[in-house]
C-alpha cells in the first residue's frame, strides 16, 4: 500500500512538473505576442500621425 501511495506521489509530482513548465511556455509565448502586437500597434501609430499631418487633420 505505501509503495502504490508513493508511486502516485511520484507520477502526481511528475505531472505537476510538467505542467508547470507548459505554463512557463505559454507565457513565454504570449509575451512573445505581446511584444509583438505592441510594436505592430506602435507602428500603426505612427503611420496614422503621418495620416492626419498629411490630410490636416493633426492641427497642433
Amino acid at each position: 500500500m505505501a509503495d502504490f501511495n508513493l508511486a502516485h506521489l511520484e507520477q502526481t509530482s511528475q505531472l505537476v512538473i510538467f505542467q508547470i513548465k507548459n505554463v512557463n511556455n505559454l507565457i513565454a509565448k504570449a509575451w512573445f505576442e505581446l511584444e509583438l502586437a505592441r510594436s505592430d500597434l506602435r507602428e500603426l501609430m505612427e503611420i496614422h500621425e503621418k495620416w492626419e499631418e498629411e490630410n490636416g487633420f493633426n492641427q497642433e
